[in-house]
């Protein structure tokens, strides 16, 4: 599981805004790289002294932390950060951002208000805009920053665009918002009006959506009046609102937080509870267009290359900074999966038994195959998994050679440590004299029996003992040729054991390579099934995500198009046809390429394993390990 997040008491200013520049915080970065689980990332903007601060705090479930203030000087500058434990999902970070309220006179230039404005959106899962009185016509004003959003954010690079620019020139990217903007939350504070249309009464959603009503018509006064509308139902795939009543009186409204609870309005404190009930509730993960939730580490990235853009002087490109963000998150979940196997296989005590290394082997490359498929993002042509099972390969090849060399060793010091006995005897001479060659064989074999009851020597035992035995060949012949007890025939005879017994070892020497190597054919086996399994449950997850995102952005879309059709904008419902049917081509062509992949992949792995075995086979003809 990943780890939980780190304790933060109090929120971090993470986008500072000073003369007219964006920073990044580094202590606030430090913070956000170090979060590990998925998060839910709730961002609030809207004009300056309107009470956003208050709404974050109790998101939060805490009476201070975002700072509020009495006075009509804005509080808040930049935008704010707060990691928090998720107060109703295991294992997810509640991410809350407050940003500078819009329309600070104090700031003098304002042009940092639509960046603020657009940072906050692209970070968050739900934005939440918070205003006061009423949805009127000039509230629509004040967030006429979303018209502008096609002029500030790029789908993605023109100048990479492939093979698909020439057909992409004819399609607005705005239409493509709907698939990376969050849901909208509208919050209207110290609403006082009734919600009703003549006598009847209406929901707090069907007040927006009367609002949001377009009018019919060409003309510029239509165009403008429609303009802040029509980004808020096109590029938004939820909408929701909320109105709530003044908190107090006048006087105290600008230190609610310093109020006990009883002193706020039941009404209020009511409207409060259900908004909070909703966003922490219904907020989903920020995710990838392809569903793929995302870490603190990769909105760290994020966040940077955003950063990066607007201050030399470009546009942020969403699909650039997402490619850029998957690429660092792919060669980290590499390092990350090679330290896991690593650190589970350098837990061995060498020198151990080769069925031992390799069921190991396929216990921590399960592991590690799970930390990467956690960990990194689509990876279309599985060029960081193959890395991945390469460097393990490697790692696996260099820990046999360490085993083999510890098996050596350790094989050594056992036959020098039994063979001491005989060493003792040998210079005492004791076999120089007749009877000494059954002395010697019977010492000789038991420490041969000693040696083959001794447990722990790893894969080198027999070659070891083969060595031993050919070493001391000369030894056992001159024993035996001093012992004057034995006759010629008895001798040729004890000659003829002495081969044999050599022989046999050396074939057992050599069973014991090749049982080595059929052994490391199985390990290969194992690791390309193993491979292959992760990898078509990755692509089939992966895929079923990225349907599952595209069908989230088509119903928005259709349900758009149905309510443009019932209110007799039939060109506008056309349109928004156009944007369906693209949609329909991708979800097919996504399926198609898919498919496609996985059968290349599928096909590319086996042939590899192929010649792996074929390689194999080669040495073992040879008598030589792979």
């Amino acid at each position: 599981m990943d780890a939980p997040v780190l304790p933060m008491p109090a929120p971090l200013c993470l986008v500072t805004n000073k003369d007219g520049v964006l920073a990044l915080n580094p202590a606030a970065l430090a913070v956000l790289q170090e979060v590990a689980q998925p998060m839910v990332v709730v961002a609030i903007a809207g004009p300056y002294r309107t009470g956003k601060s208050f709404l974050m705090n109790r998101l939060a479930q805490k009476r201070t932390g975002f700072p509020l203030g009495p006075t009509v000087q804005a509080e808040t500058k930049g935008i704010w950060m707060w990691c928090l434990q998720h107060p109703r999902q295991q294992g997810v970070t509640l991410m809350l951002l407050d940003t500078e309220g819009l329309g600070d006179p104090k700031k003098g230039d304002s042009h940092n208000d639509a960046w603020i404005f657009t940072l906050a959106l692209l970070l968050s899962s739900t934005l939440v805009y918070n205003s006061i009185g009423t949805i009127d016509q000039k509230a629509l004003e004040n967030l006429e920053l979303v018209t502008q959003l096609s002029e500030l954010i790029r789908v993605r690079d023109r100048d990479k665009d492939g093979n698909n620019s020439v057909e992409r020139e004819d399609e607005a990217e705005d239409c493509e918002f709907v698939r990376y903007f969050p849901s909208f939350v509208w919050v209207v504070r110290d609403f006082t009006l009734e919600l009703r249309v003549g006598e009847r009464p209406i929901s707090e959603d069907e007040y927006l959506e009367q609002v949001l009503e377009l009018k019919h018509g060409h003309g510029r006064k239509v165009q403008n009046y429609n303009g802040t509308r029509l980004c808020l139902r096109n590029y938004f795939p939820t909408r929701k609102c909320f109105v709530l009543p003044p908190p107090l009186g006048t006087e105290e409204c600008g230190r609610m937080e310093e109020l006990p609870e009883a002193a706020l309005a039941p009404r209020f404190l009511q409207q409060a509870a259900q908004f909070c009930n909703y966003v922490l509730s219904s907020t989903r993960l920020k995710t990838l267009p392809d569903g793929r939730a995302l870490t603190g580490r990769a909105l760290c990235m994020l966040l940077q290359s955003y950063v990066e853009a607007i201050n030399s002087g470009h546009l942020p490109c969403l699909e650039g900074a997402a490619a850029v963000m998957m690429a660092n998150e792919n060669a980290a979940a590499v390092a990350a999966a090679l330290e896991a196997y690593t650190r589970g296989m350098r837990g061995l005590s060498l020198p151990t038994e080769p069925a031992q290394l390799s069921a190991a082997h396929g216990e921590h490359l399960h592991e590690a195959l799970i930390v990467f498929q956690r960990r990194s993002f689509r990876d279309r042509d599985q060029e960081h998994q193959r890395r991945l099972m390469e460097q393990i390969s490697t790692e696996y090849s260099h820990l046999q050679e360490e085993n083999d060399e510890a098996s050596r060793q350790h094989c050594k010091a056992l036959l020098a440590e039994l063979a001491q006995a005989l060493h003792t005897s040998l210079a005492r001479g004791a076999y120089t004299q007749p009877g000494g060659y059954r002395a010697y064989e019977a010492e000789r074999q038991r420490l041969l029996e000693g040696y083959r009851q001794a447990e722990g020597k790893g894969p080198k035992a027999e070659e070891v003992l083969n060595e031993f035995l050919a070493e001391r060949r000369a030894e056992a012949e001159a024993v035996l040729k001093a012992d004057n007890a034995l006759s010629e025939a008895e001798k040729q005879l004890e000659d003829q054991k002495q081969q044999a017994q050599l022989l046999e070892q050396r074939q057992k020497a050599t069973a014991e390579r090749e049982r080595q190597l059929e052994a490391l054919l199985e390990d290969e086996r194992n690791s390309y099934a193993q491979n292959l399994q992760a990898l078509e449950a990755k692509m089939k997850a992966e895929a079923e995500s990225a349907q599952r995102e595209l069908q989230r952005a088509m119903e928005a879309k259709l349900r758009e198009q149905r309510e443009l059709l019932q209110r007799g904008f039939r060109e506008q419902a056309a349109l928004m046809e156009q944007e369906l049917a693209a949609l329909r081509r991708e979800s097919n062509n996504n399926s198609k390429q898919e498919l496609a992949a996985y059968i290349f992949d599928t096909v590319r792995a086996a042939c590899d394993l192929i010649s792996t075995l074929k390689l194999s086979k080669l040495a073992k003809s040879r008598g030589t390990a792979v």
